[in-house]
């Protein structure tokens, strides 16, 4: 009996525990309230339920006691329109200031390093921000005047730097600071230019905030753009002719081929084709060819569109519409899609067409 007593007294502190380590505090004073209560939800949820609310006291303070098992991004709304961002974990006593007029300008928060870093971060930007809209305006009060072309250079020069400044401090505080904080700005810097930022971003906290879903979304962009980076094998595909056979896309290694996303009731894929169709006659006996895609339902549709259009090089589809195995392989979103690669079926480049295409294929395969 003893040991049955213990054991149940065990189970009740263990639970206590964990209702302790889980616990969260947010606290703080709301100045000008808009309306009598104070609603917390999770950041881009679409349900308009809040997670907790409480009621504002008369001199504009107010407490919520909740458990969260995990970090996550919040809102903090007076029931209006605007809100204040919260990033907000197990164990924090976070408190708010805010002036239910300006919610996304708060007073002051503390008890929450993720939210401090957030709003740290704006307010560095936005002073950035202010130095730009200034020589906006020094520009526009010249325009038309005889000083314009003078002092043209002279302010656009001096944008440049500012935007060259703001760049370096947002890259500087991600790298030093990867966090949920500075998940919320990598988007202002260009993937392709800056993935190995992305990377790192990804690899810091993916494993402990995988269940985030601003968080995933990031690692399934960073493993989206890392394989079809420059210089990576491009992935296999290997899906069915009009004829019945199949064709992997490894078989055709020592030619340069350009991977084309298409169907026939795409608009544009169909005014590019005529592009395709003179740049598949000047460059097939130079070792080119072109693998075409199609993102089709019905093989009738394939196959006409393939006629009309006299598209003579490599054609596969498995009918399966944006269901395509290869479309999801390559986080096809849209179509035209393009992907080049070389002879040793590493990829070159992404989204070439027209012009840009021609002159890449005459840098490898000459004029």
């Amino acid at each position: 009996m003893r040991n049955l007593l213990l054991s149940i007294f065990m189970l009740g502190f263990v639970a206590l525990n964990a209702q302790f380590i889980n616990n969260l505090t947010v606290s703080g004073k709301i100045v000008n309230p808009a309306s009598k209560m104070v609603y917390l939800k999770v950041l881009g949820a679409d349900a308009m339920v809040p997670v907790d609310s409480a009621e504002i006291s008369p001199n504009g303070s107010f407490l919520m006691n909740l458990n969260i098992s995990t970090a996550n991004y919040y809102q903090l709304t007076n029931g209006g329109q605007q809100y204040t961002i919260l990033i907000l974990e197990p164990n924090e006593k976070v408190e708010v200031e805010v002036d239910a007029n300006l919610m996304i300008r708060p007073i002051k928060i503390t008890g929450s390093p993720n939210t401090e870093q957030v709003y740290k971060m704006i307010g560095e930007l936005g002073a950035f921000d202010t130095q730009l809209k200034k020589i906006e305006s020094d520009f526009q009060q010249v325009q038309g005047t005889a000083q314009q072309d003078s002092m043209a250079k002279i302010l656009v020069s001096r944008y440049e730097e500012i935007e060259a400044q703001k760049m370096s401090y947002l890259k500087s505080e991600i790298t030093n600071k990867p966090s949920l904080a500075s998940l919320l700005f990598i988007e202002k810097i260009d993937i392709a230019s800056e993935i190995q930022l992305y990377e790192n971003l990804d690899k810091a906290v993916y494993p402990k905030y995988k269940d985030i879903s601003f968080v995933n979304d990031l690692h399934q962009k960073v493993e989206k753009t890392l394989r079809l980076a420059p210089g990576r094998p491009a992935p296999e595909i290997n899906l069915m002719t009009p004829d019945g056979g199949f064709v992997r896309l490894s078989s055709l290694k020592g030619k340069v081929v350009l991977i084309d996303f298409w169907a026939s009731w795409c608009s544009p894929c169909r005014r590019e084709n005529p592009n395709n169709v003179k740049m598949y006659e000047r460059f097939k006996d130079k070792g080119f060819e072109i693998y075409a895609v199609s993102l089709d339902k019905q093989k009738s549709d394939w196959v006409k569109a393939i006629e009309d259009d006299g598209l003579k090089w490599i054609h596969v589809s498995d009918l399966r519409y944006w269901n395509s195995v290869a479309a999801k392989e390559y986080g096809v979103g849209s179509i035209p899609f393009t992907v080049l690669i070389d002879k040793n079926g590493n990829i070159i480049e992404v989204g070439l067409r027209g012009a840009n295409l021609e002159q890449k294929l005459e840098e490898l395969l000459g004029k």
